[in-house]
């Protein structure tokens, strides 16, 4: 037997080691996004006793990564270096880059970025998830171009998560949209105006709804003012945008039962910019809106950046990025792993999640 990764070996050697290195780091991610936090709440958190709780982090602040405080423990410098750093060690004894590469053959994406973790157990997930496509975002600018963002809980994380820090000179940023009616902070107007002060840039806003009849659509797009920023929404160079279950963005968007049944008999799993998609990437119902034109995506934006994530949005996102092409790709591991789930892959002994039962009582 070849062994050519220093994985392979450690783990031949040290069979726990991929586990505590693991545990070790969820911790210091959890410590990372809620510091000052207390041991008992993060004995809560990851549901295991004080006293185990208590011998994982002494571990950690003799390394140096934690120190504790009487309002709470916290990061030190090296710690939050470690949160923010994956190595290809971590990724491997993670099973992420064999989740990448998968997804990489399976879908239509130049590349994918698998975080850590299941969206819909733990919520540090989608911090993580904006955290990174920030990230990709900030490689993706270049001076004078306009950036196109959509609604939702996934590019809201990006906004959050985005450093303040100027970008390129002349960015202009714009909703891919109009508004859903839905929570404020998760409208791309919102977005769009927060990303916007991030980067230090322009904006332009859209303040209509999303959904329009035809008719509407026609009166409006004949005002000026609502044209040209229709107009500059269809210049986007990069557009970061999310991707959403079909019954629940149905159920967003007003659909009484008549059309969700219609919806579900048409076999809708996924929606973006108000078109519908079956799992083979066929368009199966369209919803007439101002905003970016589905038509000739491809040829208009020179990056696509997807987030999405939970293992319900599992068939939407494989039947958009996997049918449509798109640049970029960040998902969570439950999400991952479901897709490859629903193709056939499914997931072997070695490959499996380490993210659950890892303070397993018999392991202590």
């Amino acid at each position: 037997m070849a062994l050519n990764l220093e994985g392979d070996i450690l783990r031949l050697l040290a069979p726990e080691f991929p586990e505590i290195l693991v545990r070790r780091y969820r911790i210091l991610r959890k410590i990372y996004y809620s510091a000052p936090v207390g041991r008992r709440t993060l004995a809560a958190y990851f549901q295991v006793g004080e006293r185990v709780l208590r011998r994982e982090v002494a571990v950690l602040r003799e390394q140096g990564l934690v120190k504790v405080e009487p309002r709470g423990i916290s990061l030190t410098a090296l710690g939050k270096t470690a949160v923010l750093s994956i190595t290809p060690d971590l990724k491997s004894f993670l099973g992420l880059n064999v989740l990448e590469n998968k997804l990489l053959k399976l879908l239509k994406v130049r590349r994918v970025l698998v975080v850590p973790g299941d969206l819909e157990k733990d919520e540090i997930v989608l911090q993580e998830m904006g955290r990174a496509a920030a990230r990709i975002l900030r490689e993706c600018l270049v001076a004078d171009m306009v950036l196109a963002v959509s609604g939702g809980t996934s590019c809201a994380a990006v906004a959050d998560m985005l450093p303040e820090t100027p970008g390129p000179p002349g960015i202009t940023v714009v909703p891919a949209r109009g508004g859903l009616g839905e929570v404020v902070d998760y409208q791309a107007n919102t977005i769009a105006a927060r990303v916007a002060l991030k980067l230090d840039a322009r904006y332009r806003l859209l303040y209509l709804p999303d959904s329009l009849s035809d008719a509407a659509l026609q009166l409006l797009l004949q005002e000026k003012k609502i044209k040209e920023v229709v107009s500059l929404i269809n210049t986007a160079r990069v557009l970061l945008h999310g991707i959403g279950a079909a019954d629940d963005m149905a159920r967003r968007r007003g659909a009484g039962p008549e059309e969700l049944q219609r919806l579900c008999r048409r076999g809708a799993v996924g929606e973006v910019f108000g078109v519908f998609y079956n799992c083979r990437g066929e368009i199966v119902e369209r919803i007439p809106s101002l905003g970016l034109y589905h038509e000739g995506l491809d040829q208009r934006v020179h990056n696509a950046i997807v987030v999405a994530g939970g293992r319900k949005k599992a068939r939407a996102i494989a039947a958009v990025v996997g049918n449509h092409p798109r640049d970029l790709l960040v998902l969570d591991e439950g999400a991952a792993r479901e897709i490859l789930r629903l193709h056939g892959e499914g997931e072997d002994k070695d490959n499996r999640s380490q993210n659950e039962g890892i303070f397993s009582p018999e392991k202590h």
